[in-house]
């Protein structure tokens, strides 16, 4: 989903939350997984409860081993079936760091190289001519989000039962709010994530390769990390697949992806910690990479290109001076993320079944931090602040919709507003243009935010989406009551006519 450069620098640039106080505030030295891991007993609950997030699966890895598998919560909120350790979620953009795994295996088989043009292995798509180098377009490139194209707006996925489109359909820009790719940058001189990107390295592995891209990470790449309950095929029907939610607690399609590379991994939070384990240096150097692709790859991969992108992950420097390698997931339902510290070799996976995640997310990340460094991120008042302004937002909207009934509730007493069918000039025609019009409205507004779930509503937004629904609800209702008319000269007021029919 969804824009995932968005939500990494939201994540990631120290973006702190009010509900990740209370840490631990001890020396880096002093730090215990099992006092983060109370932490975490005491404040996910509350957390899950404060935003409405029915299941969070957190991993914690302390010096190169797998400490805890937390799991708080429900797969299946309406019929209370909890998560356990091989519930499944969507992990979003995290399949990008997977898929990096298996261009990089390419890589060490001969098969491709990563600086070669991304056209020298491509038949069923060509990159359009748009005035810059194409040659430059190269797999290390498109891996580090430098390769000229355009940040992408994230894929929405296709409901289950819908027929999935090509790869080739969707890089040609089918499919809704996607767009042609075309390169719009020079490539390597700036960073613009984007998810097109690694669609078409899915294309380049399905043609090196000559088999599905599914087929071929399942193979190649997960089960050797040890990832058995992890897949790119896209099946909703699967066993132990959690159930994913929206905002407002509504029950969302499990949606599914062409664009597999860059969206349609299904994974557990055990998975992803092998994953990290893998990624790690160790006591054995043989165990960096697990045979998949070769440790100096594997270090490759961590090392930024341009900004903070390496191949697949992102890498950033904390305030004790140890480098934090991340990334975050997002599809609509589901928010994740994984990160870990290579010094150290600590880590930790956050995975939710609901859009109000995204807030839950950020308040375990910076908790971690916390805990990790002492400190909180850089600019922990930023989110702050967000929070406290959507808040007040939504008072103000709430406010001046109260004001407005008791006004409303005022004139009606006073007879300067009458319900449409007691006046004597019924003016059904700009009532019935006002019931459209509002109709309208919400209904855009209820497919958007609710049904559909394409607005980003984090940080307190729903409240001010609720009210906007109150506010429509409300002027439905007082469209029926018009201004009363100001009887024409000579006649009696309302209150003088209703007297002389009484004095008869």
């Amino acid at each position: 989903m969804i824009a995932g450069s968005l939500v990494a620098c939201m994540l990631l640039a120290g973006n702190g939350a009010s509900a990740a106080g209370g840490g631990p505030t001890a020396g880096a030295e002093d730090r215990q997984a099992s006092d983060f891991k109370q932490l975490l007993d005491r404040k996910v609950p509350e957390w899950q409860d404060t935003y409405g997030v029915p299941g969070v699966a957190i991993g914690i890895i302390d010096d190169g081993e797998i400490a805890y598998t937390l799991n708080y919560g429900y797969a299946d909120s309406k019929n209370k079936q909890a998560l356990d350790e091989t519930t499944r979620f969507q992990a979003g953009s995290i399949s990008k760091s997977l898929t990096a795994w298996g261009i990089l295996q390419l890589s060490a088989k001969g098969l491709v190289s990563l600086d070669e043009p991304v056209q020298t292995y491509l038949s069923r798509f060509k990159l359009p001519d748009s005035g810059f180098d194409l040659n430059g377009v190269t797999l290390r490139r498109l891996l580090s989000h430098t390769a000229g194209l355009p940040a992408h707006k994230g894929y929405l996925g296709t409901s289950p039962g819908s027929p999935l489109t090509t790869l080739e359909a969707s890089l040609s820009g089918e499919g809704w709010s996607n767009e042609p790719l075309q390169v719009t940058a020079e490539p390597g001189t700036a960073a613009a994530y984007s998810g097109a990107g690694y669609t078409l390295l899915q294309l380049v592995i399905e043609e090196v390769t000559d088999t599905s891209f599914a087929d071929y990470m399942d193979n190649e790449v997960l089960q050797p990390l040890g990832m058995g309950l992890s897949t790119f095929h896209q099946d909703p029907q699967a066993p132990g697949m959690s159930k994913a939610y929206g905002y407002f607690g509504q029950e969302l399609p499990l949606f599914q992806f062409t664009e597999q590379a860059a969206a349609g991994l299904t994974t557990t939070a055990t998975d992803l910690m092998k994953l990290m384990l893998a990624s790690m240096d160790s006591k054995q150097d043989t165990f960096k990479g697990k045979g998949v692709i070769p440790p100096a790859l594997v270090e490759k991969m961590q090392q930024p290109v341009l900004a903070e992108n390496g191949l697949g992950v992102f890498a950033r420097g904390l305030s004790d001076g140890r480098t934090l390698i991340y990334h975050p997931g997002d599809n609509r339902g589901w928010h994740a993320l994984y990160a870990f510290i290579q010094g150290s070799r600590d880590g930790m996976v956050v995975l939710t079944n609901s859009e109000n995640g995204i807030d839950l997310r950020q308040d375990l990340y910076h908790a971690w931090i916390e805990y990790q460094t002492s400190e909180m991120p850089e600019s922990t008042q930023a989110l702050l602040a967000g929070r406290h302004t959507n808040a007040l937002l939504a008072w103000g909207i709430g406010g001046l919709l109260a004001v407005y009934v008791l006004f409303f509730a005022f004139r009606v007493a006073r007879g300067r507003r009458v319900f449409i069918t007691a006046q004597t000039r019924r003016r059904y025609a700009l009532l019935g243009f006002r019931l459209v019009l509002l109709t309208v409205i919400g209904m855009a507004l209820f497919c958007a935010s609710y049904l559909w779930s394409v607005l980003g509503l984090q940080s307190g937004l729903k409240y001010s989406v609720l009210l906007l629904f109150a506010w429509i609800a409300v002027l439905l209702v007082t469209g029926f009551f018009p201004r009363a008319a100001k009887p024409r000269r000579g006649e009696p007021a309302a209150e003088d006519a209703g007297s002389g029919v009484n004095s008869l």
